[in-house]
C-alpha cells in the first residue's frame, strides 16, 4: 500500500473518531444504545488503527505510536467444580404438627394445659361443659341398676325352673339394652374431653375457660419436634431437574445456620393458580432447635462440572458479535492485553462458566481491563489465583 493511500485512511478513521465524539455530545434519547454503538465503532477503529500500524512497519516507512503502559490486576485462571443451584423459599413443618379442635360444642369448663407444656398421646388437655350428658348418664345407671337386680332375680327362678322364659328373655334384654345405652353416654360423654392426638409440645393455647367452641375450630396446637421437614413451593419449570434423594442445602437466615438436607417428597400435584409443585426435605444432623414455619431457603444442585474454568461474570464483556475477556500475554520483554473470545455456560451467585477460549493458568485481567485495548501494554499490580 503506497503511503498516500495509507494517509488517507488514517485521516478518515481521524475524521470518524472526530464525528463519534460529536454525536456523543449532541446526546439522545437512548444513551444506553448510543454507549453501545460508540463502543462498537471504537473496536472498529482500533482494528483498523492496529492494522494500518502493522503495513506501515512491514514497510518500514513508520513507527507506531507507543501505546501507554496501564497498571493492571490479574488472576491466574484455574479448573475448578462449577455447581449450579435451584434457590427456592421454604418452611420448617413437622410430621406431627396438630392443631386440634373440639368434637361437639359447647363452652370450655377448664383449660389444663399451657404454651410448652409436655404432654402424652391421650391426655386430657381441656373439658367442655357436659352437664346435661351426666345427668342422662345418672339416670341411665340407675335404671341399670335396677334391671340388673331383676335380671339376676328372674335367673335364679329360671334355674330353679320357676317362671317362663319370655320372663327371663325380656330381663336379660333389658339389662342389655341399659348396658349399650350406658356405653353409648359415656362415648359421648369422652368427646367433652379434649384429648392430644399425639405426644408432643403445646405450642398454642388459643381460648380460655369460659369461651365457646365449636368442631372444626383449633384451639390447641400440639408438636411432636422429632419428625421435622422443610417444605417448599417450586415453579413447574423445574420439574424434571428436581428427584427424591438429591442433595441440598438448607439456610436459616434468622438463625444463622445452615445444614444438609434431602429430597424426600416430590409431588405430583401442580398448583394451577401458582403453577409450583411442593417438595419436602429430611434434614441431616439438626444440633439446634428447629420450629414450625421458621423461614428456610433451599439450594438443590441442579448441575455440576468437574474442572470448569470460571470467572466473575463482570469480566465477561460483550458487544454485537461475541463475548470476551483480556486476558495479560507476554510479548518479548513485556506483558499486552489481549482480547479473547469466549463462550460461556450457566452462572451463579456471580460466577459464569466458560466453556471455550480460556485455558489454565491465562492470566485474566480483573482490575482495569476497562482501560485497556488489544496490544496495550500492561504491567502488573498484583496476581492472585482466580477463585470461585
Amino acid at each position: 500500500m503506497n503511503r498516500p493511500i495509507l494517509m488517507k485512511k488514517i485521516f478518515g478513521i481521524s475524521t470518524l473518531a472526530l464525528l463519534l465524539g460529536m454525536a456523543a455530545c449532541g446526546g439522545g434519547n437512548d444513551k444506553e444504545a448510543q454507549l453501545a454503538e460508540l463502543k462498537q465503532q471504537q473496536t472498529e477503529i482500533q482494528e483498523q488503527i492496529a492494522a494500518l500500524e502493522a503495513e506501515l512497519k512491514a514497510e518500514g516507512k513508520g513507527a507506531p505510536v507507543e501505546k501507554k503502559t496501564v497498571p493492571v490486576t490479574v488472576a491466574q485462571v484455574q479448573p475448578d467444580t462449577f455447581r449450579h443451584y435451584l434457590e427456592v423459599q421454604g418452611n420448617v413443618d413437622f410430621d406431627q404438627n396438630v392443631l386440634v379442635s373440639a368434637k361437639v360444642p359447647g363452652v370450655l369448663t377448664s383449660v389444663r394445659v399451657k404454651r410448652g407444656d409436655k404432654v402424652s398421646k391421650g391426655q386430657t388437655m381441656a373439658t367442655i361443659d357436659a352437664q346435661v350428658l351426666e345427668q342422662n348418664l345418672a339416670e341411665v345407671r340407675t335404671r341399670l341398676d335396677l334391671a340388673r337386680i331383676a335380671f339376676e332375680k328372674q335367673e335364679n327362678l329360671w334355674n330353679q325352673k320357676i317362671g317362663t322364659e319370655m320372663q327371663y328373655l325380656t330381663a336379660k334384654n333389658n339389662k342389655e339394652a341399659l348396658e349399650r345405652s350406658l356405653a353409648t353416654l359415656q362415648q359421648q360423654r369422652d368427646q367433652y374431653n379434649i384429648k392430644a392426638p399425639v405426644s408432643g409440645v403445646v405450642d398454642d393455647v388459643r381460648p380460655n375457660a369460659g369461651e365457646a367452641v365449636a368442631p372444626g375450630v383449633g384451639i390447641i396446637r400440639v408438636v411432636n419436634t422429632s419428625g421435622s421437614k422443610i417444605v417448599a413451593e417450586v415453579s413447574e419449570a423445574y420439574l424434571t431437574k428436581i428427584n427424591k434423594g438429591d442433595e441440598a442445602l438448607v439456610r436459616f437466615p434468622d438463625l444463622n445456620q445452615e445444614i444438609t438436607a434431602t429430597v424426600d417428597v416430590v409431588s405430583r400435584f401442580i398448583d394451577p393458580s401458582s403453577r409450583t409443585f411442593t417438595i419436602e426435605l429430611r434434614p441431616k444432623n439438626v444440633e439446634f432447635e428447629l420450629r414450625p414455619n421458621l423461614v428456610a431457603v433451599v439450594r438443590i444442585q441442579d448441575y455440576k462440572n468437574e474442572g470448569a474454568i470460571t470467572v466473575p461474570v463482570n469480566l465477561v464483556q460483550r458487544d454485537e458479535k461475541s463475548q470476551y475477556v483480556y486476558v495479560a500475554q507476554k510479548q518479548g520483554e513485556r506483558f499486552v492485553a489481549t482480547r479473547k473470545e469466549v463462550e460461556t455456560g450457566m452462572n451463579y451467585q456471580g460466577q459464569v462458566e466458560v466453556l471455550k477460549g480460556l485455558s489454565a493458568n491465562d492470566q485474566i485481567i480483573t482490575a482495569g481491563y476497562q482501560s485497556v485495548n488489544e496490544g496495550q501494554p500492561v504491567v502488573f499490580n498484583q496476581v492472585s489465583s482466580l477463585q470461585q
